[in-house]
Order: structure tokens, then sequence, then C-alpha cells
């Protein structure tokens, strides 16, 4: 029976200590979260400030950025529209974007196409009206049919160009839309680094 108390009070002993343990350690991180709360700077310094001063600039940094993406918000190009003007004539939001070579090339490129089709298509045309009008020529027949079938296939080849480079038109807008916001930003950035802007009710005022 003896053993058995004194197990029982070596059981109890090391139950109060933990407990003990475990109550100092939960005060412990209670002050320090309560001291990091009331300090200006993070006692783990995750931002890399290690003065006041540091603090203040990186704050005024923030907000003059924050001002800079308020007028980039204002400029900056949509994607959805870039694509939309690309679908109906093609090059033109590729011109939006300040992408004019390029524009200017997917834009030639289309027009050379879909006018060799054009041309192609007539000459399937003209060649089969001369195989469908008498009098019929036996010995030349068969010519004009497959002209008219050499010039149609060719015909529908070059439309299928001019497709797959409309589409590759609409599809590649989107990264010329991005690369004119990109330019944007950095452009603002670079415009405005040494002016103060402030924001009012009637948007962004610029001081000199």
């Amino acid at each position: 029976m003896k053993r058995i108390y004194l197990f029982n009070f070596v059981i109890v002993v090391l139950t109060i200590s933990l407990f003990a343990n475990n109550t100092f350690a939960l005060e412990k991180n209670t002050d320090l979260n309560s001291n990091e709360k009331n300090s200006i700077i993070p006692l783990e310094n995750k931002y890399d400030w290690n003065s006041i001063i540091e603090w203040k600039q990186s704050r005024e940094r923030f907000r003059h950025e924050l001002k800079i993406y308020e007028l980039y918000e204002e400029k900056k190009q949509s994607h959805l529209a870039n694509c939309l003007k690309s679908v109906l004539a093609p090059g033109w939001g590729h011109f939006s974007a300040k992408s004019y070579t390029k524009g200017e090339i997917l834009l030639g490129l289309q027009i050379f196409l879909a006018g060799s089709s054009l041309y192609f298509y007539d000459k399937a045309m003209d060649s089969y009206d001369k195989y469908k009008t008498p009098p019929y020529q036996i010995d030349k027949m068969q010519q004009y049919y497959t002209d008219a079938n050499s010039s149609y296939k060719t015909s529908q080849i070059l439309i299928g160009f001019c497709a797959i480079v409309w589409g590759y038109t609409i599809l590649d807008v989107i990264q010329a839309t991005e690369n004119y916001n990109r330019n944007l930003w950095e452009k603002l950035k670079l415009e405005y680094k040494d002016v103060e802007l402030s924001l009012t009710p009637q948007g962004i005022s610029i001081q000199f």
C-alpha cells in the first residue's frame, strides 16, 4: 500500500510541475505578443526595418506607389477590349497597344492571304464556267475542270492559313496588351519618381 501511495504522490507532483511550466510558457508568449502589438517595428523585423526612419520611408514609398497605381488603373488597357478590336479588324488591337510593327505585319499577311484566296477562287469559278458553258470543247473540258479544281483547293488552303493568322492575332494581342501595361507602369514610376502626388475627390493631384 505504501508503494501505491508513493507512486500516486509522484504522479501528482509531476502533473503539478508540468502544469506550472505550461502556464509560465503561455504567460511568456502572451507578453511577447502584447509587446509585438505595441511595438511599431515588429520584433522579428519581417520587413528589414532597422529604425523608425526606415519604417517611415518605406510607408511613404508605399503611399507614393499606391498613387501611381491609381494613375495606372486609369490609363491601362483592357485585354478584352483589344481582343474584340482584333476580332473586328485584324491588327487594330496591336495598334491600340502601340505594337505597330507586329500589327502591320499581321494585318499585311492577312490581307495578302485573303486577297490571294479570293484571286484563286475567281480563277476557279472562271475555269468552271468555261467547263460548263457550251459549245463544249471536248479536248479542253478535262483541262478546265482540272484547273477549276486545283484553283479552288488553293483558295481553300489560303483562306485556312488566313483564319490561322487571324486566330493568332487575337491570342497575341493579349501579350501585346500585357507588354503595354507593364511598360506603362514602369514609365509612370519613372515619370513621377520625384513628383508629389495626392489623392483628391476629383482624382489624383500632381504637384511639381
